[in-house]
């Protein structure tokens, strides 16, 4: 067993404060206990063997996809994520020197730099690029991708290739796989999806591919788990592809998406994919928008600083119209829009949202975001009505939309006056929502009925309540929060107390 370093803590701190601590969720209130007692939650977490730090099983739902399918996502406790991302900033830069080279590893290349993990490209164009220079050389194409690859991913070869990448870093390695082994009730195959750290296991996972398939001598390239592979024959095509099948099967416990895996010609795949009109049009678009933004198991843009076209209403009511031409959303051009609209506080892309609210759907997270950007108390009023009607959306049948939509309303002072969505609030069963509108509506009536379910209501909306109390009268609330302190086993729950009492 290991221990972490106070660098890599202080790295976690960092990254967490300026990006986010889950992809999928809305950032825990619970950091700001965390920083506010920092100095005791660092003593605390440089005090034991990694493996000796307690885990808990972190919030996990199902997110939508365009297709119709859903994926497991997750958001980890939140001592737990700064151990997993410390543990990450502790293995990332032995990764990087181990990994091919990046115009075949092309997906995130790591360089550590003021809390972030990656280089401010993700290699998205790099990998469009390798294709098309390996498509004017070679005949065909080989096209695939790994099956729900995060969550498959076997944990003691994660291991495998931490060892690899440098010898020394064995016990950080165990201390690895034993730690996401506990987050996952001890299953031994996937990481969480969600947190930027699983971003450096998977690539740590994927060095082994890259040399299994540069050792048939043939060219590839990759993203992520999207792989390209050429060649002038179509039969040595077919048996890298028997082989790869059943090297993953074996040595990683993983299979090849039969759904997108194929062979084809190169001219035909270049024309069909890479240079139909939509594709160019959106690669257009994002060279006037956006780059692309590592922090993000999907394809996802980061605004920079850009040249405005003079007309830019204009331009995003062009990308909205391009979207809605579609059957179902395109997630990195409904960002991209998204995005740009929230940086420029621009407000018609919301009516746009309400009109199609399920369509965007699986991009809630971007879409709360932004109409918490906008939401000043005039465009809020004048939204009511549209926030009420998404209440009847089919969307809201999923728990993740439910989730991020109801974390914005409790936020709202305005919004919870509303009796409808009072009423949806109430009915919700996420503890920690009800308990943040109680807060935000200064329900001093909703905390008093519920302090003595505190321990029967989970981890979250445990610390929920705790925070709650904030609006009791200051000797009910000190008194209640002082004897929860003496009861309570988690060091977590004593920070929470003491940030509720000293910020009240």
């Amino acid at each position: 067993m290991s221990k972490l370093t106070e660098e890599s803590i202080e790295f976690a701190k960092k990254h967490i404060e300026s990006y986010y601590d889950s992809d999928f969720f809305p950032k825990g209130f619970e950091y700001e206990a965390i920083w506010h007692c920092w100095d005791e939650v660092k003593k605390y977490l440089l005090g034991s063997n990694i493996g000796k730090l307690r885990t808990k099983h972190p919030l996990t739902m199902a997110s939508k996809k365009p297709s119709g399918s859903y994926r497991i996502v997750h958001q980890l406790e939140p001592l737990d994520t700064i151990i997993y991302t410390a543990l990450a900033y502790l293995i990332v830069e032995k990764i990087e020197l181990v990994r091919a080279d990046e115009k075949v590893a092309c997906s995130y290349r790591f360089a550590i730099d003021d809390g972030g993990f990656f280089e401010k490209n993700s290699g998205f164009k790099t990998f469009t690029d390798m294709i098309e220079n390996h498509s004017e050389e070679y005949d065909y194409i080989l096209v695939t991708d790994i099956t729900d690859f995060y969550n498959q991913i076997y944990l003691h070869r994660l291991n495998n290739a931490i060892e690899r990448a440098d010898p020394t870093l064995k016990n950080i390695a165990n201390d690895i796989e034993g730690f996401i082994s506990s987050i996952n009730d001890k299953a031994s195959q996937g990481v969480p999806v969600g947190p930027a750290a699983s971003i450096i296991m998977s690539e740590a996972v994927l060095v082994d591919i890259d040399e299994y398939i540069s050792n048939f001598g043939v060219e590839h390239t990759r993203y992520v788990d999207d792989i390209r592979i050429f060649s002038d024959s179509k039969e040595e095509l077919e048996k890298i592809l028997e082989k790869l099948t059943l090297y993953l099967h074996e040595n990683h416990r993983l299979t090849l998406a039969s759904d997108k895996t194929y062979i084809e010609e190169t001219k035909k795949y270049v024309e069909g994919v890479l240079h139909n009109q939509y594709e160019m049009e959106k690669v257009e678009i994002f060279d006037t928008l956006e780059i692309f933004n590592p922090y993000s198991g999907e394809i996802e843009y980061e605004e920079v600083i850009v040249e405005e076209k003079p007309d830019l209403e204009g331009h995003l009511e062009h990308i909205a119209d391009q979207l809605l031409k579609r059957d179902t959303v395109d997630l990195g051009l409904a960002r991209a829009l998204i995005r740009k609209a929230k940086a420029n506080r621009i407000e018609f892309v919301a009516d746009i949202i309400f009109s199609n609210f399920e369509f965007f759907s699986p991009v809630i997270n971007d879409v709360i975001l932004y109409f918490k950007a906008l939401s000043h108390r005039k465009w809020i009023k004048d939204n009511r009505d549209n926030f009420v009607s998404i209440l009847s959306s089919p969307a809201m049948m999923q728990s993740l939309v439910r989730y991020w939509v109801e974390w914005f309303f409790s936020g709202d002072e305005t919004l919870l006056k509303n009796p409808k969505i009072k009423k949806f609030i109430g009915q919700s069963e996420f503890v920690e929502n009800k308990a943040y509108a109680a807060l935000t509506s200064k329900n001093v009536a909703w905390v008093r009925d519920n302090k003595n379910r505190v321990f029967y209501v989970g981890e979250k909306g445990k610390r929920a309540i705790l925070r709650a109390t904030k609006i009791l009268p200051k000797d009910e609330r000190d008194n209640w929060l002082r004897n929860i302190e003496k009861n309570t086993p988690e060091e977590l729950d004593r920070w929470l107390i003491k940030w509720a009492m000293d910020t009240a």
